[in-house]
C-alpha cells in the first residue's frame, strides 16, 4: 500500500520547515522530511547558483529589481530525480513530507505521479511577515519571498491553504494531519 504524500508549497520563509516539524510531532505514523533545499545543499557550496544548476536574475517587479532563482539543466534534472524519490519512496508505503517551491507544472507533476495519495497545501503568510522573516533569517537573498510571491502559487489548486502567521506550527500541523485522515 502506497504512503500518503503532503507537499507544503509556498515561498522562501513561509514556514515550511517548522510546519514539517510539528506535523512529524502530532502525526501518530512516521513521516519522513524531504526538503528541496537539501537536495540544493548537496551541491558544493558556492556552486549552487551555477548557470547550469540554480541561477540567480533580476526581474522587474513593479518597477523593483528582484532576485530570481531559476532551473538550470543540471538543476531540472536533480529536482525531478527528487519527485521520483518521493515517488519511490510513497510506492514504498513511506510517508512523505515534501518541502517545495514548486510552479503550477511540478504540482502537477507530482499530483500525476502520486494521484490520491498526494495532499497539496499552500503555507503562506502576508508579504510583510514574509519580509520580516525573510530579513531576520539573514540566509535570504533579500526580495527574494516579494519575487516569489508574485507569481508562485497561480494556477495551482490546494487541497489546503494554510497561513502561518495567524496559526501556530501546532495548530496547522493538526488541520493538516486531518486532511489526511
Amino acid at each position: 500500500m502506497n504512503g500518503q504524500v503532503i507537499i507544503l508549497n509556498g515561498v522562501s520563509s513561509a514556514g515550511k520547515t517548522t510546519l514539517a516539524k510539528a506535523i512529524q510531532k502530532y502525526a501518530t505514523d512516521i513521516w519522513l522530511h524531504i526538503a528541496m533545499d537539501t537536495f540544493v545543499a548537496m551541491l558544493p557550496d558556492g556552486s549552487e547558483f551555477d548557470r547550469d544548476w540554480f541561477p540567480i536574475t533580476q526581474v522587474n517587479h513593479q518597477g523593483e529589481e528582484l532576485p530570481r532563482i531559476g532551473n538550470g539543466p543540471s538543476g531540472e534534472g536533480l529536482l525531478t530525480q527528487m519527485r521520483q524519490l518521493v515517488e519511490q519512496m510513497s510506492e514504498a508505503g513511506f510517508n512523505v513530507i515534501v518541502d517545495e517551491v514548486a510552479e503550477k507544472p511540478v504540482i502537477d507533476d507530482y499530483r500525476n505521479r502520486l494521484g490520491p495519495s498526494c495532499l497539496v497545501a499552500k503555507v503562506d503568510a502576508p508579504l510583510p511577515e514574509l519580509e520580516r522573516r525573510e530579513r531576520e533569517r539573514g540566509d535570504r537573498l533579500p526580495g527574494l519571498a516579494r519575487e516569489q510571491s508574485s507569481r508562485l502559487h497561480k494556477g495551482i489548486e490546494y487541497d489546503l491553504e494554510l497561513d502561518t502567521h495567524t496559526q501556530t506550527p501546532d495548530a496547522l500541523a493538526r488541520r493538516v494531519l486531518a486532511g489526511i485522515s
